[in-house]
C-alpha cells in the first residue's frame, strides 16, 4: 500500500503547513482499510484515526481558555469559547487516544526513520521533529526529508561541520531549528548569518552556546532571518551591547517571542529591547535572571517601556519595591502588558503594594508572584486593588507567608471578579480556607 500512498505523501511533504492533504490521506486510508485483511485493515484505520486525533489536538489552545489571547491582544477572538473544564475534558480524551495509538504502532510508524535520527516526534499525524548528528545529517539529509515532512531539526555535534550544515539546501524546508548546548560561540552565529537557506525559518533555538555580544550582532545583521518569529538565546553570555544590537536589527521585525533567560543584559538592555521600534511585533520578552533590578535601573529614563510588551518575564532579577517604582513610574502612552511574571524577586509586601496601586496595570490578566515573600498585608493590598479587575490568573505559590487572615481579604473583596485561578502555597493555608478559595475562584471546574 506504500506505493499507492506515495502521491498523497508527496503532497503532504510539499505542503507541510496545510492540514487538508493530511486529512485527505486519512480518508484514503479508511477507504483502503475496507479492502484489506484484518491486521492491515486495523493498522490503516489506526493510522487514519491518529492523524485526525493529532490535528484535533493541535487545534486546541494551550493552557487556560483566557477571555482573549493574552500573549497577543491583536490576535482576535479566543480559540476556545467553552469552559476550562470542557477544554480539559477534550484534551484528556484526545491525549488518551493519542497515547494508545502510539503505544500500539509507534515502532511501525517510525520505522522509516531508523538509522537516520533519534527521538522522532509526531505533529499532526506525521513525524515532524527529529534529533540528528551533524555528520549523519550531511550524509542522509535526502533520505530524512523523503521519509516525512520534517519541520523541526535538533542538530548535535555540529562544531566541526558548521559550514557544511548551514549550506545544506534542505534547511530551507524547516520552520524550527534547534542547536542547543554545543558551546561553539560566535562561530555558530556567523554560520547562521551567512546561510542562504534559512528564509523559511520561524523559530530558532540557540540556548547554551556561549553566544556573546559579537554573536548577537551577527544574528541581528542576518538578512536570512527576516521571517523569524521566535528566537531563544537562553543561557548564553549576552550583555547590554548584544541586547542593543538585537533591538536595532533591521531584520527581526517579525519577531514575536524573544527569550533571553539567564543572560546579563541588565536594565539598559531590557529597556532597549522593550522600547525598540524595530521589534514592533514583539509579544513576549523573557528576561528572567538578567540583573534587571540592579541599581542602574533607577537612572534610566525609559524603563517603563517594559510595560509595552504584552507578556513580560522579569522573574529572578533582584527586583524590589524601588525597582518596581522605577519601571511603573512613567508608563508609556500605550500600555500593552497582559501577563507579568515577577516570581523569585524579594518584593515583599511593599513591592506588592506598588503593584496594587498602579493604574497602568488595569489590563493585566496574568500575574505571577511565586516566591516573592508576600505576606498578609500584601495579600490585602492585592485584594483591595481597583486596578487588577481583569486578572484571570493570580499565582501566589511558593514562599509567600500568607495566612488565613490574609486570604480572607480575597473572599471579601468586591474586586478580582474575573479571577479563575488563584494559586496558593501547599502549606500555611487551612483546609477550610483552601476550600473557600476553591469555591470562589476556581470556576468552570478549574483546579490548580
Amino acid at each position: 500500500m506504500q506505493g499507492d500512498a506515495e502521491p498523497f505523501l508527496q503532497r503532504i511533504r510539499a505542503f507541510p503547513d496545510d492540514d487538508v492533504p493530511r486529512l485527505i490521506y486519512a480518508d484514503w486510508l479508511d477507504e483502503q482499510a475496507g479492502r484489506l485483511p484484518p491486521r492491515p485493515r486495523e493498522a490503516a484505520a489506526a493510522r487514519a484515526e491518529f492523524i485526525r486525533v493529532q490535528i484535533a489536538l493541535a487545534e486546541l489552545p494551550e493552557g487556560d481558555p483566557l477571555p482573549r489571547n493574552s500573549a497577543d491582544p491583536d490576535a482576535g477572538p479566543p480559540l476556545w469559547t467553552g469552559s476550562r473544564a470542557a477544554l480539559e475534558s477534550a484534551r484528556t480524551r484526545l491525549r488518551v487516544a493519542e497515547r494508545e495509538l502510539l503505544d500500539a504502532y509507534r515502532d511501525e510508524w517510525t520505522a522509516p526513520f531508523t538509522g537516520l535520527g533519534t527521538g522522532p516526534e509526531f505533529r499532526r499525524g506525521f513525524v515532524e521533529e527529529i534529533k540528528i548528528d551533524a555528520r549523519q545529517y550531511l550524509r542522509h539529509a535526502h533520505e530524512l526529508f523523503a521519509a516525512g515532512p520534517i519541520r523541526h531539526l535538533h542538530v548535535h555535534d555540529i562544531g566541526n561541520s558548521l559550514q557544511a550544515v548551514f549550506h545544506s539546501p534542505y534547511l530551507g524546508r524547516l520552520r524550527v531549528l534547534t542547536v542547543y548546548a554545543q558551546h561553539v560561540g560566535e562561530r555558530l552565529a556567523r554560520a547562521i548569518a551567512r546561510s542562504p537557506h534559512l528564509s523559511e525559518l520561524r523559530v530558532l533555538n540557540l540556548g547554551r552556546n556561549r553566544l556573546g555580544n559579537e554573536a548577537a550582532e551577527q544574528l541581528a545583521a542576518a538578512a536570512g532571518l527576516s521571517n523569524l518569529e521566535e528566537l531563544d538565546l537562553s543561557e548564553n553570555d549576552l550583555g547590554e551591547t548584544g541586547a542593543r544590537a538585537l533591538a536595532a536589527s533591521a531584520h527581526l521585525g517579525k519577531l514575536r517571542r524573544l527569550e533571553l533567560r539567564h543572560n546579563s543584559v541588565g536594565p539598559a538592555g531590557a529597556e532597549a529591547l522593550a522600547g525598540s521600534e524595530r521589534l514592533a511585533s514583539l509579544r513576549r520578552l523573557g528576561l528572567s535572571g538578567n540583573d534587571v533590578g540592579i541599581p542602574r535601573l533607577h537612572s534610566l529614563t525609559r524603563a517603563s517601556d517594559l510595560l509595552r510588551v504584552p507578556v513580560l518575564d522579569l522573574s529572578a532579577n533582584g527586583l524590589g519595591a524601588a525597582g518596581l517604582k522605577a519601571i511603573l513610574a512613567r508608563p508609556p502612552a500605550a500600555v500593552g502588558l497582559r501577563e507579568l511574571d515577577l516570581s523569585h524577586n524579594e518584593l515583599g509586601d511593599a513591592g506588592v503594594r506598588v503593584l496594587a496601586e498602579c493604574p497602568p496595570l488595569d489590563g493585566l490578566q496574568v500575574l505571577r508572584l511565586t516566591n516573592c515573600l508576600v505576606g498578609d498585608d500584601g495579600a490585602r493590598a492585592l485584594a483591595a486593588s481597583p486596578h487588577l479587575n481583569r486578572l484571570v490568573v493570580l499565582d501566589l505559590g511558593g514562599n509567600n507567608p500568607i495566612t488565613d487572615p490574609g486570604y480572607r481579604a480575597f473572599l471579601e473583596t468586591p474586586h478580582l471578579r474575573q479571577v479563575r485561578r488563584l494559586l496558593v502555597p501547599a502549606i500555611g493555608v487551612s483546609l477550610r480556607m483552601r476550600q473557600a478559595l476553591e469555591r470562589r475562584f476556581h470556576r468552570n471546574g478549574g483546579r490548580h
